[in-house]
Parts: C-alpha cells; structure tokens; sequence
C-alpha cells in the first residue's frame, strides 16, 4: 500500500495526525571519550540490581510467530515472546530500551541512526579503548559492556495474555528529510509519547495493563556515577521517565514503570577470599547525585525527555492511521 493509499479514507482524503513523537536535542559539546574500566581487574561498583516492571499500557514484542486462539473474531493473532511457555520481555529489548534513554540524557554519541550522516560532535566513537559513558555501560563494537540484563518475566508464572486489536504500522520514512532535519542540523533523538491506545484491526497477543514482570541486571566495574546514570534512566530519578518498549509504540503500546528496585554491591576481594559472601545493600539516592556529580547527567536533554515520556498522557489519543 502505498503513502497515499494510507491516508485515503471513504473515498476522500483525510489530513495526515499529528506526529506521536518529539525530539530530544543532541548535546552540544563533543562525548567526553575515556578508557573503559575492563573485566580483567575489579576497581569500581559490581553488584546485582533487581526490579520490577509495571506494565500501563499494553505490551507487545512479537515472537515472529501466529498464534491460533479460540476467538472467533481473531482466530489468528500475532504471538508474544515467550520463554519455556511464560510471557517474558527478552533482555535485548529490555537493554535497547534502556540505552536509547540513557544516551539521550548523557554526553553519548550517537551509535545508530538511518539519517545522512550526523555532525561531527555527535559522532560515536569506534576504538574500543576510547569510549563514551553510553558505550562502557552498554559496550560498543570491540568491547563488551558492563551490565547485562536478564529476560523479564511475567509473575505469575501462568498469566495469561490478552487480544489487543491494534493499528497496521508502516516503516519510518528516513528519507523524509524535513521530519528529522530542520535545514542542516539533526533535529535529535526520536521517542514516542504515551497516550491512550489507538485500536485497529491487527490482532497482537499483548501483556494487559498492571501486568507484573520481574528481572534483574548484574553490572560489574562501574562508578558510582555510570550506576546513577543507569538508574536514571531506568526512570528511578528526578524527573521521572517512563520507558516505552516492545512493538505499537506509535499507537501508544509499551507504557511501563520499573518499580520496587534494589541494589545489591559485592566487595570482588572479600567474594575472592570468602566462601560464602553476603552482599550488602546500597542506597539508590548517593547514586542519582553521583551521576549530576560526574556531569554524567544533561539537564536541558533531562527535562526536554522528561516531558515527551510524561505519564499519564490522558489528554492526547495516538493516531489510528497514516500520520
């Protein structure tokens, strides 16, 4: 179908939706680069962090299977992920996830994009031993991050999921110049707002509204900076973000909080000598000021993400078709 075909409706030409999506600014300065910490020694913060994630709105991430239900009215559906018959979120879409935010609120370069060519300031570093703060957190070609981040699994471990008929998406026009160009300069990241879900008539298997998910992410040689950094953009600092992820994004599926998080820090010389070490735990707060303390933390790119990924969202309703 094509672009014009999409916005045709009855016969008659309707006016494309407004965007559900904004802008966050690239940093101004160039990425600060330094040598990463490595796995070969233990110097910084290792530990485990875990939490929950809270589900606000339905979520899908599709399996790449079709699933038969007993529904007469979607005997088909697009099926979830699943890991040994639980619905889960898997951790690469978790960490994606995670890292977009964590990029847009940091002095990072930006390591992926389907645009021309971005400014030389914004540019990702490609040696592996000078890195940006995104790049050894997350790691970068050449060198393997310093977190890693588990599937998330529903709780119950027998929940069930729902029929959401959503709308038919179409891929991003990375061609349209005006939309992510304003003249020469990259206009910034793109994220979607949250909203009230369009509906359609696409069948997805999604995660209902107040679903529960539990996961953890073992990080290891971080300063007390990067691990605030991480915290913030999981959404547990001041002002809240609330992550979006998983599949219908632009219809506003994928609202979710990560909740109930507690961090756990294990001494390496004393887990070397011990047998069996306790870890103790850390305080989320002494963190989040770490990362201002570091000058980890954008404030402009803070609050500018922080009023696109505003929750609740119940004065806009996401497009229900071509926008």
């Amino acid at each position: 179908m094509s672009h014009g075909d999409r916005n045709r409706g009855g016969g008659s030409f309707e006016p494309p939706l407004p965007k559900p999506y904004e802008f966050v600014p690239l940093p101004q300065q160039r990425p600060k680069l330094k040598t990463p910490a490595g796995h070969q020694h233990y110097q910084q913060l290792n530990g485990t962090l875990h939490a929950a994630l809270i589900v606000h709105s339905p979520v899908h991430v599709a399996s790449g299977l079709l699933e038969q239900t007993q529904d007469r009215q979607y005997p088909m559906v697009k099926a979830h992920f699943r890991v040994e018959g639980r619905l889960a979120i898997p951790a690469t879409s978790l960490k994606g996830c995670i890292r977009s935010i964590l990029e847009a609120i940091s002095p990072s370069g930006v390591a992926i994009t389907r645009a021309r060519p971005v400014p030389r300031e914004a540019e990702s570093s490609y040696t592996p031993n000078q890195l940006d703060v995104a790049q050894r957190i997350f790691g970068a070609l050449g060198y393997q991050g310093q977190v890693r981040f588990s599937d998330a699994l529903i709780e119950p471990a027998n929940a069930r999921p729902e029929i959401t008929p959503s709308v038919q998406l179409f891929r991003p026009r990375s061609e349209s110049v005006d939309t992510y160009f304003d003249g020469q300069r990259l206009k910034g990241r793109k994220f979607y707002m949250h909203g009230k879900p369009a509906r359609g008539n696409l069948p997805l298997e999604t995660c209902p509204v107040q679903s529960r998910f539990s996961f953890r992410a073992d990080f290891a040689n971080l300063t007390r900076g990067e691990l605030g950094l991480l915290l913030y953009a999981l959404g547990l600092g001041q002002p809240n973000l609330w992550p979006k992820l998983g599949g219908g994004k632009p219809a506003c599926l994928g609202t979710v909080e990560v909740v109930d998080a507690r961090l756990e820090v294990l001494d390496p010389r004393t887990a070397f000598t011990d047998f069996d070490v306790t870890p103790q735990a850390q305080d989320l707060e002494p963190l989040l000021e770490a990362a201002k303390s570091e000058k980890l933390l954008l404030e402009e790119q803070v609050q500018r993400l922080a009023g696109v990924l505003k929750w609740p969202r119940e004065d806009r309703s996401c497009p229900d078709r071509s926008y």
